[in-house]
């Protein structure tokens, strides 16, 4: 593609992810992006495919810049619970966003219409901070720093203790919590992990 239509293209991915954002999926219309941008439906089509496709590519968007901020790298000198704290700073950081806590309403509002856009948001979101962590702690476990017998289901209550009721508050009433709130949950939550993993306490 050459770099004028990519400059194009991001133009409408932009203009798109504010209104749909905004907006909702069946209240934004091509001819309404068309108008912001410039260009045709054609061009848009050739694109996107069409409006269902363009709103995947917000999705594939919008979840690649979260991935970037949920990366774990497991680092030899700093310990166990300071690298969990680091990663749980880094999620609620994450969910907490109001860009992606629209782009989840946004999602659920096509579970009906387009399951296979909410399972690509899904894999691309949720389970990839859930297959980042499992990837932490299986590593730790085989290095015998934790013993946990089942690393998908203590990734599965990490991330549950971590959003807690708070996420449903966030989501459905905007009821966002404060940094300091963030902080604590983070620092209390991964503690309490440790305190089952580290004393011998396994999971089946």
């Amino acid at each position: 593609m050459r770099p004028s239509s990519l400059k194009k293209r991001q133009r409408y991915l932009e203009t798109a992810t504010e209104l749909f954002l905004e907006q909702g999926y069946e209240n934004t219309g091509l001819d309404q992006l068309i108008e912001l941008c410039g260009g045709s439906k054609l061009t848009l089509y050739s694109y996107f495919g069409d409006k269902m496709g363009l709103l995947k590519a917000v999705v594939t968007e919008m979840t690649e810049q979260f991935q970037e901020i949920i990366k774990f790298e497991a680092v030899a000198d700093v310990s166990i619970q300071e690298q969990l704290v680091q990663f749980a700073h880094k999620y609620l950081r994450f969910i907490y966003s109001p860009p992606l806590l629209k782009l989840c309403r946004l999602v659920i509002t096509q579970t009906q219409n387009a399951p296979e856009l909410v399972k690509y948001f899904l894999e691309r979101g949720p389970y990839h901070s859930q297959s980042t962590l499992q990837s932490f702690l299986d590593e730790q476990s085989q290095l015998g720093h934790l013993q946990i017998e089942n690393t998908r289901l203590a990734c599965e209550q990490l991330l549950g203790a971590l959003r807690g009721n708070c996420y449903f508050d966030a989501l459905i009433a905007n009821r966002l919590p404060s940094e300091s709130e963030r902080d604590e949950y983070a620092v209390h939550t991964v503690e309490a992990f440790l305190r089952s993993y580290q004393d011998g306490h396994t999971e089946r």
